[in-house]
């Protein structure tokens, strides 16, 4: 792997250290062990599925992934994948899944990078954005004009606020500018992925939330962050299914940081499976240790 890569004690640390910039954690429940989706579908009306960990690890496949998308859909079930994947747009995004295999429109995909616009909209004052994020950009009718930032310390000074995409080409030595320079002179900081890690065949992959929140404990500064667990994104799924109660709909995901903390906050069912972030681990005993429980947990999807 060409990107940065942590061991999960080192993430799953990462994640209970920073939680004090989660959203709440939600109510306890007494989580129920479950085979896998099949079980639960008629308890709902719409299915969100995570990305990594559920459908897939980094490039490859989950074969269960496969075979729960069909069940789903054969059951008349809605569903959308929301992801935390900054790196691309999401028709990109859903186009790469159908080159895995799976059947989703563009339309049923949204990320938190969707969420970019608002966000900088927020932040009427800054007239000039610096970026980090792969080409092509995401988003491209508002980044298209920001500075990139890659290995200039003066692009970073040039600069009055920062949006951070993905981590792709991140390693220490940009880590170092971005975070001289927030530490510096602080600014608006957007991070559309709050992911501390993804998890690959052979590892987990450093996401721009490990990088921010190193930053914020730094800088003494509160990132904006965009993906799962916090609200924007659930806004948006919620704006898509107006019509259905949040009991009825399902979230699955691999991590309880974001997957499980983000649906249980705003109403929805969780169902935390072990084929990713926890996989070969004891999900429940991490769970009960860190005091947030989904609704369902299962071997896979």
């Amino acid at each position: 792997m060409s990107f940065p890569v942590l061991g999960f004690d080192d993430a799953w640390s990462s994640y209970r250290r920073w939680e004090h910039r989660l959203p709440a954690k939600p109510a306890p429940v007494e989580p129920q062990r479950i085979a896998g989706i099949a079980e639960v579908l008629d308890e709902v009306d719409v299915v969100v599925l995570d990305a990594y960990g559920v459908l897939n690890l980094g490039s490859s496949v989950i074969p269960q992934g496969l075979a729960a998308v069909k069940a789903i859909r054969a059951a008349g079930k809605h569903l959308c994948v929301v992801t935390n994947d900054g790196s691309q747009g999401t028709a990109a995004i859903a186009a790469k899944h159908r080159g895995r295999g799976y059947d989703f429109r563009d339309d049923e995909v949204i990320a938190g990078a969707s969420l970019v616009g608002e966000a900088v909209a927020s932040f009427p004052e800054v007239r000039n954005w610096g970026i980090i994020a792969q080409e092509p950009r995401p988003e491209a009718a508002i980044t298209r004009g920001m500075v990139t930032l890659d290995l200039d310390p003066a692009a970073y000074e040039s600069v009055d606020g920062i949006v951070f995409m993905a981590t792709e080409i991140w390693d220490e030595d940009r880590q170092a500018l971005l975070s001289d320079a927030l530490t510096a002179r602080p600014r608006p900081f957007i991070v559309a992925n709050p992911d501390v890690v993804a998890p690959h065949v052979g590892g987990f992959s450093a996401e721009p939330g490990y990088f921010a929140h190193r930053i914020a404990d730094r800088a003494g500064i509160l990132p904006v962050f965009l993906g799962k667990p916090f609200p924007g994104v659930y806004r948006l799924v919620r704006e898509r299914f107006p019509e259905v109660d949040p009991s009825r709909i399902l979230a699955v995901g691999d991590t309880p940081h974001t997957d499980v903390i983000g649906a249980r906050a705003h109403g929805m069912r969780a169902l935390l499976v072990e084929s990713g972030f926890l996989a070969g681990r004891d999900s429940l005993a991490h769970c009960r240790e860190c005091g947030i429980l989904p609704d369902f947990i299962a071997p896979t999807i």
